[in-house]
């Protein structure tokens, strides 16, 4: 079959780069001289281009070629520091590599090239997998080099020596060195006719068996799959070619996969004469396809994982609220990583844990505080969460578990967890440890992946990030909310000061206008209060006015009423939607208070003790009038109590 070589080891490198996620796939192929040229690249856009490039090894003349005709795989983890010789170290580095993985691609007993695998970015401890799979794919390149030559020479030979002698002896050169079964059976007796040397290779059984046992190859095949092969047979004679996938058991108990295709050929009068076709061992075919399918989909969910975890990040990051951010986070970790279960336990100061957040399938019990065993975690249990690494438990049942935890977990039905503590931010040596992020399979046991319990620690450390904002964002709202107290309120009384006054007053006055509703202002002074200041002092002064204070607190009984200190010794009282007779009893509550303190005040030409005069005013604000002609209003009733004698309320009267 005539094929592009160049092309046909572009696509396999091209290929390769991705499954492999390094950084350069070559093909360094050997040229008679012993120098070798790159004959195929894949290279990330970062790093040098080799295609089409001479490169001599200086090395390579020291015993190297013979090991790799040998099967042997090169393998460099790090340039820097792997035991290397210095001329080899030399052109790795002028080649941009760090670490190196490379197979041999054998066409026959030919040393044809080198299938190659470069990271550099970064030295690389190469998993086992990867050395299989280069090993793989080195194989079927080489085996289709070395069909593909053998084939051309026999075209060759064709054009040159058509001897039936030549042609036989090229035609059992090539049916002997293929992996692949070819034989030629009778149609009719069932005979074979031709069978290749592959046969003993993959059955495991002497050829001169086969020929005088037709159904030897029968006998192996495992029995769940017997019944499919043989309803196949009869479809052989239909005319078209049958394809068979099935499992063959081999003598040393060795389970199998073979991959078969058989036609039948007619005769002139169109009887069917022969059954020709090839099988071959695919099993190792089979576990490459697995593995590249676990791997597309490891890759496909850690992109996915990856792409909810920067979704999810970005909206913990919107939001301040810590239940919130907690809520969110569950939420989007069950979803991330496919959970039937994601839980954020808070580790509290005497040891217990109660569930601060969690999000549940509904075909599983939702855990409750009453649930989780009581008392502290064991110390080693707290020394493993203190270390801040994730880690996996694929199988509870095999895990090392208090009695009381085996049976809470039992009791939710948890199969598998992984689980990520998360810091306190403030906690220091003797809390450090605020919670635990834990995700849990309930339906079936779960392998998860390093790579998730890592991610997994991801998500912890955000949460620690996370509650070291919402405590400093509750400092500053507490900071806040006591600047705000501080500048509406008055140092000495704690009641409201007149700055704040005027703007509530100002906002009531608006809000009540649109209601059509009335408002009432009290104003109160404090009797004969300069002679008290010269007879007992400022000092006593300053607690009489706090008395004051609380005494007029008690006639506010509304969250809507607003006492606060006017100016020196008058006090204001906001009575929102209250009228003359409210506002009337809200002073004489005030004024009975004030009876009960009973303070001394021998200063005074009136009482023995201190008084208030007030005056009251009532109106329905308008949107035409401000604000500040209610205090002007409540001030003329006020000056009319003190004309009147102190002691005593008056209540505004609009002038006709």
């Amino acid at each position: 079959m005539a094929y592009d070589l160049d092309l046909f080891l572009q696509q396999v490198v091209d290929t390769l780069r991705p499954l492999l996620d390094t950084d350069r796939v070559l093909v360094y192929q050997f040229l008679p001289d012993q120098d070798g040229i790159v004959a195929a690249e894949s290279v990330g856009a970062d790093w040098l281009p080799l295609r089409g490039q001479l490169i001599y090894d200086p090395c390579f003349e020291n015993g190297w070629g013979d090991r790799y005709r040998q099967g042997h795989v090169g393998v460099v983890t790090d340039v820097q520091h792997d035991d290397l010789e210095p001329c080899y170290a030399d052109l790795l580095t002028r080649l941009q590599v760090q670490a190196k993985l490379a197979v041999p691609i054998l066409a026959g007993s030919q040393l044809w090239a080198l299938l190659i695998v470069h990271c550099c970015g970064s030295p690389c401890n190469w998993h086992q997998s990867s050395h299989e799979l280069l090993r793989h794919v080195a194989r079927q390149v080489g085996q289709t080099i070395y069909q593909n030559e053998l084939e051309r020479q026999l075209a060759r030979q064709h054009q040159t020596r058509p001897a039936l002698e030549q042609t036989e002896q090229l035609f059992q050169l090539f049916t002997d060195h293929v992996d692949q079964l070819l034989f030629i059976r009778d149609a009719v007796s069932g005979q074979f006719l031709y069978v290749n040397a592959a046969f003993e290779r993959i059955w495991e059984q002497p050829l001169a068996g086969l020929y005088d046992d037709p159904s030897l190859w029968l006998r192996q095949i495992h029995p769940d799959d017997l019944p499919q092969v043989l309803a196949s047979v009869g479809r052989q004679f239909e005319g078209n070619s049958v394809r068979r996938e099935y499992r063959i058991v081999r003598p040393s108990g060795r389970v199998r996969w073979i991959e078969a295709h058989v036609r039948v050929v007619e005769d002139d009068q169109g009887q069917p004469r022969y059954m020709v076709g090839w099988a071959e061992d695919c099993t190792e075919h089979r576990e490459l396809q697995a593995h590249l399918r676990a791997t597309e989909a490891t890759l496909s969910r850690r992109v996915g994982q990856e792409q909810l975890l920067r979704m999810l990040t970005a909206r913990m990051r919107e939001s301040l609220d810590f239940e919130t951010i907690l809520s969110a986070a569950v939420a989007g970790i069950k979803t991330v990583f496919n959970a039937d279960r994601a839980v954020i336990f808070e580790i509290l100061a005497d040891g217990n844990r109660r569930i601060a957040q969690q999000a549940t399938h509904p075909s599983y019990i939702t855990v409750t505080d009453a649930m989780i065993p009581p008392g502290p975690l064991s110390p080693d249990y707290l020394e493993r969460l203190r270390t801040g690494q994730p880690y996996i438990v694929n199988d509870v049942d095999t895990a090392i578990w208090s009695s009381e935890i085996m049976a809470f977990l039992n009791s939710i039905m948890v199969k598998s967890a992984m689980i990520a503590p998360i810091t306190h931010p403030f906690g220091g040596d003797r809390h450090p440890v605020w919670g635990i992020l834990v995700v849990h399979a309930c339906g079936e046991n779960r392998q998860w992946q390093p790579f998730e319990a890592n991610m997994l620690q991801h998500f912890a450390d955000q949460l620690t990030t996370a509650l070291h904002q919402a405590e400093l964002y509750r400092q500053l709202q507490a900071a806040n909310q006591e600047l705000d107290r501080i500048a509406k309120v008055d140092s000495l009384t704690q009641l409201a000061n007149r700055r704040w006054l005027d703007e509530y007053l100002n906002q009531e006055w608006q809000r009540l206008a649109r209601e059509r509703k009335p408002l009432s202002v009290v104003l109160a002074d404090v009797d004969f209060f300069k002679p008290y200041n010269d007879t007992y002092g400022h000092a006593a002064g300053d607690q009489c006015l706090i008395d004051i204070a609380s005494a007029i607190s008690h006639g506010v009984r509304r969250p809507a009423d607003l006492a606060a200190r006017y100016g020196g010794e008058e006090f204001a009282l906001v009575l929102p939607d209250t009228d003359s007779a409210g506002a009337i009893r809200v002073v004489q509550m005030v004024r009975h208070h004030l009876q009960i303190l009973a303070l001394p005040h021998g200063a005074s030409p009136s009482s023995p003790t201190i008084t208030l005069s007030f005056g009251i005013a009532t109106l329905v604000p308008t949107p035409g009038n401000p604000a500040e002609s209610i205090l002007a209003a409540a001030d003329q009733a006020l000056y009319a109590a003190k004309d009147a004698g102190r002691n005593q309320y008056q209540v505004f009267q609009r002038r006709p």
